[in-house]
């Protein structure tokens, strides 16, 4: 029995975009109909869907920093989410990240998105909220959801760089739209920097 892509992905419970990308990668090359439509043998989708039965579900610890000054804290992080996990008898893999909480093209960011779409992971574990990502985070949380992917968040405590690591970021934004409206060397672009910088330091 042959299924359609549709078909397959809904069997497998797996996007249709997850299909393509593991026939690109030779993980799962269908056949192809005259037409170039793909064409999933139910055998091979079986066995594929039993071994992910079979296999349990990681956890992934998700640890980030906005700065190489900041090593220190990510290894704090590490330490205290692998003893949370541990101590919890969890299965797990540790993914870090050294980058803005703004930018959503960090590697360990997009590698964890890969993991919870191709739901090859059960949970995720976060030390502070934002530690995941600065704005939007309800959004990924609805992406978790969706496949079946607990957030479990450590400490609710302020997180005590967060602030700190928030003016960088609002004055990050000012200075790129100032940049788009004015040009990146323009006088006012300088003037604007400059006043926001005073406005927003942390005394």
């Amino acid at each position: 029995m042959k299924f359609s892509i549709k078909e397959a992905s809904e069997f497998l419970g797996v996007d249709p975009s997850t299909l393509r990308r593991w026939d690109n990668e030779g993980k799962l090359v269908p056949e192809r109909t005259q037409g170039g439509h793909r064409r999933y043998d139910k055998n091979k989708l079986i066995a594929i869907r039993d071994k992910k039965e079979n296999n349990p579900k990681l956890t992934i610890g998700y640890c980030r920093v906005s700065s190489h000054s900041q090593k220190e804290d990510l290894e704090r992080q590490i330490e205290n989410v692998s003893n949370y996990c541990i101590a919890n008898g969890y299965q797990f893999k540790i993914i870090k990240d050294m980058g803005s909480g703004l930018n959503y093209k960090k590697k360990g960011l997009n590698k964890l998105i890969e993991l919870i779409e191709t739901r090859e992971i059960g949970r995720l574990v976060i030390y502070y909220k934002d530690r995941l990502i600065r704005f939007g985070y309800e959004l990924l949380e609805q992406i978790c959801n969706l496949n079946g992917v607990e957030i479990e968040i450590i400490n609710h405590t302020e997180d005590k760089s967060y602030q700190e690591e928030l003016v960088e970021d609002v004055l990050s934004i000012i200075t790129v739209f100032s940049a788009k409206l004015y040009g990146s060397g323009s006088h006012k672009t300088k003037k604007i920097e400059d006043t926001n910088k005073n406005i927003f330091t942390i005394k």
